[in-house]
């Protein structure tokens, strides 16, 4: 693999680690060699870089590859995942899976990224609903503003809301930014 070939999405090895291509972008200076310029994840550490890659440069696809998976159950530190068609489990802790599986919910589909068999990143739908199982009275007189409370979802996620959002009420949840969307139907 080249630089030109440092797209969104294309898993590579780099420095004896794998990464995958956040984004990307080629620059062409007067009187300068052309370069890419891109925001690589570590897919085992989880760590964004910026880095500037060079026609000189040559890179190994990395053998990375997404498995669809329904989550099933949390033992301790352990998230608990299966393939959908082949019925294989897969095993991930905290660690390596980061803040995203605050959005986890049983039963629901989710995408695992494997390296060597190994999960290492977790790939989350859009957006989720959750259920709000405690929320904070608004006070009279706080809607003359857009204000804001913060409630407690069912998985623990804390999120800042509307005031007109009560307990029992199901929001939508962007899983990127953690930031309500809106009220579930």
């Amino acid at each position: 693999m080249t630089y030109t070939d440092l797209k969104p999405g294309v898993a590579f090895m780099y420095q004896g680690n794998p990464y995958i291509v956040v984004s990307g972008q080629f620059h062409r200076m007067q009187m300068r060699k052309a370069v890419m310029r891109t925001v690589i994840r570590n897919l085992l550490t989880g760590q964004l870089v910026q880095k500037t890659f060079t026609a000189s440069e040559q890179f190994d696809p990395a053998a990375v590859n997404e498995v669809a998976v329904e989550y099933l159950y949390r033992d301790n530190d352990t998230y608990h995942f299966m393939d959908k068609e082949t019925y294989e489990q897969y095993h991930a802790n905290q660690e390596t899976l980061g803040d995203k599986v605050n959005f986890l919910i049983e039963n629901e589909p989710v995408t695992l990224i494997l390296f060597n068999h190994n999960p290492v990143q977790l790939i989350l739908p859009k957006h989720v609903f959750l259920k709000v199982i405690e929320s904070p009275q608004a006070i009279k007189g706080d809607s003359v503003t857009n204000s804001f409370k913060t409630v407690t979802c069912e998985n623990g996620v804390k999120v800042s809301c509307p005031l007109f959002i009560r307990e029992g009420d199901r929001i939508k949840i962007n899983t990127e930014t953690g930031e309500y969307i809106e009220r579930a139907n």
